[in-house]
Parts: structure tokens; C-alpha cells; sequence
């Protein structure tokens, strides 16, 4: 027992240490004006990379961009993943696999060729440099991950509940609300912390199809870090992850906080 406990600690400890550096590296690069092979920490330390960063001016469009974008992806993921994951979830024609193919399909495909095909398309349709040509690409590529987790979240729940209240004469509405909500709620709480994740990561379709109009984190962030400056590109890393951290807590607090159903 005492070695399963010592196991867990290292564990523990050895995960902390993981998620920790690179958090400190990113803030020691942040607040460094000189870093040079070899001394281990920075030689100079100074905040004029965060004035740099706060006087750019597409910096407050770009964080409000961001937010905004990934919480209507988020939204209108769920609204149309909830749906298709209770009908293939209970269906009987399709099997399980072929079901799991199909949901995995726009990620099995090379990303760059489905952007630029729907680059045409959105050209044609005259949705490149709109917000709402980057939310339908980006909940095209969200999806498949709100889709897996309500998927298994509905196999576990099963048909029972939402049976036995319709042979006790609930409608669909309150069936909804009342059981399947609350037993729902984790995995749709966890489908839509993941899907706004992957929403504010997303750096080629909001580059192609919004056509350099919309200005999102990462859009501003990668040239900084493939051109080495690598102290703006750590504190708009940092920017990025306290507004990722900010939209999961938002919708934990959200989805988590809507009590419906009985208490137990």
C-alpha cells in the first residue's frame, strides 16, 4: 500500500513538473530582453515585450475575435451534435465502426485540402472574410469530437429513462430537460470545453477563410514564433492559454450551474 501511495506521489509529482516548465519557460521568455547560449536564465529582465504586445493594435480584436468565434462554434456544435449523436447512437441499420468512421472522417482527411476546397465553395458563396464562414468551418472540424463523447455519453445513458417517462406520458421537451440534460451534463460539459478548445486553436481555416479580415491569438501569435521572436510569441502564448482557461471555466460554469431535473 505504501509503495502504490509513493507510486501515485511520483506520478503526481512527475505530471506537475510537466505541465509546470513549460509554463515557466514561457514566462521567463516573456519577461526576458536578453537570453543567451549559454547562461540558464535570462541576463536582462524587462515587461517591454507585454507593452509591445498591448500597443500592437490588432492585439484587443484579435482576444475578442477569439472568444467570440469559439463560443458560437461551441454552441452551434452542441445544438447540432446532441441531435445526431442520440439518432446514431440507437439506430440499429449502421454498425458501430462504420458510424465511428464517419464521424472521424473530416479528421482523417488532409485538413489543408478540405480548407481550400471550402475556400472555393465560400468564395462562391461570398462567406471568405465573414464570421460566419470561420464559424461553419470551424464547427465542421469541431464536430467530430462533440460527436464522439455525446456518442458514448448517450450509449451509456441508454433508451431506458427517456422510455419508461414517455409510457409515463412526458413530452419530448421535458424528457429533454428534466432527465436527459442532467444525466448528459458531463459529457456535454466536457464536449464543449474540448470543442471550444480546438475552436480557438484553429490557425488555417480562419487564416484562408477569413482571408486576413478576422484577426484571431493565433494568427498573431505563429509568425512570432517562426520568425524567433520568441518573447512576444511566449506572452501571446500565455494571452492565449488565460483566454482558453477563461472560455472553459465560462462554460463549465454555464452548462455545470443549470439545475434542472431532481435533486438528489
Amino acid at each position: 500500500m505504501k509503495r502504490s501511495s509513493k507510486r501515485h506521489y511520483f506520478l503526481l509529482l512527475f505530471a506537475a513538473i510537466l505541465v509546470i516548465l513549460p509554463l515557466l519557460l514561457l514566462f521567463l521568455w516573456s519577461v526576458s530582453a536578453k537570453w543567451m547560449y549559454p547562461a540558464v536564465f535570462p541576463q536582462v529582465f524587462a515587461g517591454s515585450v507585454y507593452q509591445q504586445m498591448l500597443n500592437e493594435p490588432n492585439f484587443w480584436p484579435a482576444v475578442l475575435n477569439s472568444l467570440l468565434i469559439a463560443f458560437a462554434v461551441t454552441i452551434v456544435t452542441i445544438i447540432i451534435a446532441l441531435p445526431a449523436a442520440r439518432y446514431f447512437a440507437f439506430q440499429k441499420r449502421l454498425s458501430h465502426r462504420l458510424v465511428e468512421i464517419m464521424i472521424y472522417l473530416p479528421l482523417i482527411l488532409p485538413a489543408i485540402a478540405i480548407i481550400t476546397s471550402s475556400q472555393v465553395l465560400f468564395l462562391q458563396l461570398r462567406l471568405t472574410g465573414t464570421f460566419f464562414g470561420i464559424i461553419l468551418i470551424h464547427t465542421y472540424l469541431c464536430l467530430p469530437y462533440a460527436m464522439q463523447i455525446l456518442l458514448e455519453s448517450y450509449r451509456n445513458l441508454g433508451e431506458g429513462y427517456s422510455l419508461t417517462a414517455q409510457t409515463l406520458g412526458a413530452d419530448s421537451w421535458s424528457i429533454f430537460w428534466q432527465i436527459t440534460w442532467p444525466l448528459l451534463r458531463p459529457g456535454i460539459t466536457t464536449s464543449a470545453m474540448l470543442v471550444f478548445i480546438v475552436s480557438c486553436s484553429q490557425y488555417l481555416p480562419t487564416f484562408f477563410i477569413g482571408g486576413g479580415k478576422i484577426v484571431t491569438l493565433p494568427l498573431l501569435l505563429l509568425p512570432y514564433a517562426n520568425n524567433g521572436r520568441f518573447g512576444l510569441a511566449s506572452s501571446y502564448s500565455l494571452i492565449f492559454l488565460g483566454c482558453t482557461m477563461l472560455g472553459v471555466f465560462i462554460l463549465k460554469l454555464m452548462i455545470g450551474g443549470i439545475q434542472r431535473g431532481t435533486k438528489h
